[in-house]
């Protein structure tokens, strides 16, 4: 009897749907996103990039903005922080960001599908245009040796605060990446930039020269620049500036879309920003294309 009594329990108690759980359908199981955590800027950093600046000039944007040009040093973070608040007016979906690989580790052109930790909260990226740009052999994949370059890790928390709704695409180039992979990068993600999709370098610019020196080496950049002359930006050296390539790929970009000029944001180095003008020194540029 007392055996037939637990028999009976034990039916009653899996028909009330109550029973142990079973395992969770696989389409129902929450994945967690891998992210690459960001090493590189503090919460702190930000406040201080943040924070508007005594005699600070408002920005004039004349147009949708396509490109541009930012520094990824923390000593210039408030031009970073500057072109964020100028392009954060039109508030585009899309940042694809390109940086130099510093060490030119692993392929030529490398991306990644991870999502970025920031003290920003966390910043998306678009799965859809990186894999086209996997598809198309335009860039490989190598979530470990883009996580370590801080040309790209330390400009997207500036993406994270002010355009926290954009997704991010992120890039690093080696520095001899020619302009036939340019071009493949564009004709990768060309979809994306009609759609809007603003295409962002991250270069710094003359390395290792007293102010008065860089100075002269950031003229002889600025009118390869303004001349969109690929040949003469691809001659510069690192005393110049340090990824010809992202450069390219900006300039390349805008004049496909009959784009000539660009304006001047904020230009400067990092011995006028510190008051020590025989310092060795890096140069900034942050540039608007329109």
């Amino acid at each position: 009897m007392r055996k037939r009594l637990s028999v009976l329990v034990l039916v009653v108690f899996l028909l009330a749907g109550c029973g142990w759980p079973a395992e969770e359908p696989a389409e129902r199981k929450t994945v967690l996103q891998p992210m690459h955590k960001n090493i590189f800027v503090k919460g702190e950093d930000l406040v201080r990039c943040f924070a508007q600046q005594e005699n600070e000039q408002p920005i004039e944007v004349k147009a949708a903005v396509r490109g541009g040009v930012v520094p990824h040093h923390l000593l210039a973070g408030r031009l970073t922080a500057r072109f964020m608040e100028a392009l954060a007016l039109q508030r585009p979906g899309m940042v694809v960001l390109a940086g130099p690989n510093h060490r030119n580790l692993g392929a030529r052109v490398i991306t990644g599908f991870y999502d970025w930790e920031t003290p920003e909260g966390v910043v998306r990226t678009d799965p859809q245009a990186v894999k086209a740009l996997v598809g198309a052999g335009a860039a490989v994949r190598d979530e470990g040796i883009l996580s370590e370059e801080h040309s790209v890790g330390a400009v997207i928390p500036f993406i994270g605060h002010y355009l926290p709704e954009a997704r991010v695409v992120p890039l690093i180039l080696h520095r001899d990446a020619s302009l036939k992979e340019v071009d493949l990068i564009l004709e990768a993600i060309q979809a994306y930039l009609d759609q809007g999709a603003v295409l962002v370098a991250s270069v710094d610019f003359s390395h290792y020269l007293t102010s008065q020196e860089a100075e002269q080496k950031d003229k002889i950049t600025l009118k390869a620049m303004r001349d969109f002359d690929y040949s003469k930006l691809y001659s510069l050296g690192n005393d110049h500036l340090d990824s010809p390539a992202c450069l390219a790929l900006v300039l390349r970009a805008a004049e496909k879309r009959g784009i000539r000029q660009f304006q001047i944001l904020d230009h400067t180095n990092s011995g006028i920003l510190l008051k020590n003008l025989l310092m060795p020194t890096t140069s900034y540029f942050t540039l608007l294309l329109y």
